[in-house]
């Protein structure tokens, strides 16, 4: 039977009610959680709720002052009354499954059931481990597994869960015994992900990485490889009955340490193991990447770009997202990783800030054999920059966006700048124009990623939009925004002025 499902999201409905799944990053102390589930839409009104967590970071990690990039992210699928939730494990591995990380198959198939509690049903270990994962819109059985190796994983992991996707009627002991993932590898080319070095336009051997962040939508996959962008078509991945194409990656199934889950151990297939079949790569853009030293000399240490400013070249392909019409590609610069000067730093004030406070920019990917930058109507490559509100030594460049559905409306968590709504247009030649249309930067902010999960229609013309804002001094935000809507997502609409906005 051909396999079908709605979207997978970390916001999803269950029972009629909206829900939010959000993780906690990996150095905090123990007892942080891993999971935490909220229920944000109660019977139709916004009324946050704590529901319910899964610990899958309950204990302390063996190098906690490293672990900035365990950042527990997560995939429901389906995203309507959703069967399970899949943890991520990056940097140190999970303390309660020693042997490694990666994945982890959370059943959430009652969520709805204030008496349920969330369990895992199984573990998968990776080489790289796991520092995001996507599920696929069309086929949520399969999830996309990025690494975010700079080098040694030149590749995408596949993970089929199609046996681990069960109802809440079938017992845990069952689930378990179901469950069992089947691992897929789609290899790359070494100069898809190589960085061009900035002052000869040579491709860098040697330099070759993995998918930090992936999307897929409209059957291709974007996957922004640290020191690249590439675009792969993954339509044809699967067959008739939903199954990958090709031959799986060789695993071995394990008894758990600390969890009565079984495990599904692939941590020692590294290159030349088994590929998938039925994808095409497309095109890829060969960023400058990270460099901190003169020629001829070689330095990435600085994890940013010292010598090529924020607004000509991305020092680190963080994410990469399609336009609703998919003719653009948005790739974010998190220069510093966010934490180390001064890519990650923003002082006002400053007559130089070319170099730090890395932010979107715009790539024409109608053609994806050619992708090329976008450019303003003044000829300028197409790059978005929010100006610096709170002076900061680190923590200041762009993180994760989000598009807003139907509109041409990007939700930007800009870490200590906060939230940041960004609307872009593009004219009849194909130019595109960015504007911060609004902001907001509670106390002590530190948004790691903000999202809007309802909006709502206002008699006046206005939208009132709410947001759920994760945070990593404050946790979790939710607040909302009253304003003008955004243009609509098809060409040549206009929209009239903007009437009076509002914050909630």
């Amino acid at each position: 039977m051909k396999r079908t499902g709605p979207r997978v999201g970390k916001f999803f409905a269950a029972g009629g009610d909206i829900y939010a799944a959000a993780g906690t990053l990996g150095q905090a102390d123990e007892a942080h959680v891993g999971q935490r589930i909220i229920r944000l839409v109660d019977d139709g009104v916004v009324s946050p709720a704590w529901v319910a967590d899964h610990g899958s970071a309950n204990c302390p990690t063996a190098n906690p002052a490293g672990t900035l990039g365990l950042q527990h992210d997560q995939v429901l699928a389906p995203r309507v009354n959703p069967k399970v939730l899949v943890d991520t494990t990056d940097a140190t591995g999970r303390c309660h499954d020693p042997g490694g990380g990666a994945l982890e198959i959370v059943d959430v198939s009652g969520i709805a059931d204030p008496a349920f509690e969330p369990r895992e049903v199984h573990l998968v270990r990776l080489r790289g481990f796991s520092h995001t994962a996507t599920g696929d819109p069309e086929r949520p059985w399969l999830v996309y597994n990025s690494n975010s190796d700079f080098s040694g994983s030149n590749w995408i992991d596949v993970v089929d869960l199609g046996t681990c996707v069960a109802g809440p009627n079938v017992p845990l002991a069952e689930k378990r015994e179901r469950c069992r993932p089947k691992v897929f590898r789609i290899p790359f080319q070494p100069e898809w992900t190589r960085q061009r070095n900035w002052f000869n336009g040579q491709l860098r051997p040697g330099t070759e990485a993995s998918c930090h962040d992936i999307t897929v939508r409209g059957g291709r996959l974007y996957c922004a490889a640290l020191n690249a962008t590439l675009i792969l078509d993954v339509s044809g991945l699967t067959n008739a009955s939903g199954n990958v194409r090709g031959t799986p990656i060789p695993c071995t199934l394990r008894h758990g340490t600390l969890t009565g889950a079984l495990v599904t151990d692939c941590n020692g297939a590294g290159p030349g193991s088994p590929s998938a079949e039925g994808w095409r790569f497309l095109g890829t853009f060969n960023q400058p990447g990270r460099d901190c030293a003169p020629p001829p000399l070689v330095s990435t240490t600085c994890n940013s770009n010292l010598f090529v400013p924020a607004s000509q070249g991305v020092a680190i392909s963080h994410e990469a997202d399609p336009s609703h019409d998919g003719k653009l590609m948005f790739v974010t610069d998190e220069r510093g990783g966010g934490v180390v000067p001064a890519g990650a730093s923003c002082p006002t004030g400053a007559e130089d800030q070319d170099l730090w406070n890395g932010g979107i920019h715009a790539f024409d990917v109608r053609d994806p054999t050619s992708i090329r930058y976008a450019l303003t109507p003044e000829g300028k490559k197409a790059v978005f920059r929010s100006d610096p509100i709170v002076p900061a030594a680190t923590f200041c460049d762009v993180h994760v966006i989000e598009q807003v559905p139907g509109e041409q409306r990007i939700v930007a968590a800009y870490y200590s700048q906060g939230t940041k709504i960004v609307d872009y247009r593009v004219d009849r030649d194909g130019r595109v124009t960015f504007d911060e249309v609004a902001g907001i930067v509670l106390p002590n902010a530190n948004t790691w990623a903000v999202q809007v999960f309802r909006v709502v229609k206002n008699p006046d013309g206005t939208r009132t939009y709410f947001f759920m804002a994760s945070d990593i001094n404050r946790g979790i935000d939710v607040f909302s925004w009253t304003g003008p809507p955004g243009r609509a997502s098809g060409p040549g609409v206009r929209r009239a002025g903007r009437p009076r906005t509002t914050w909630g």
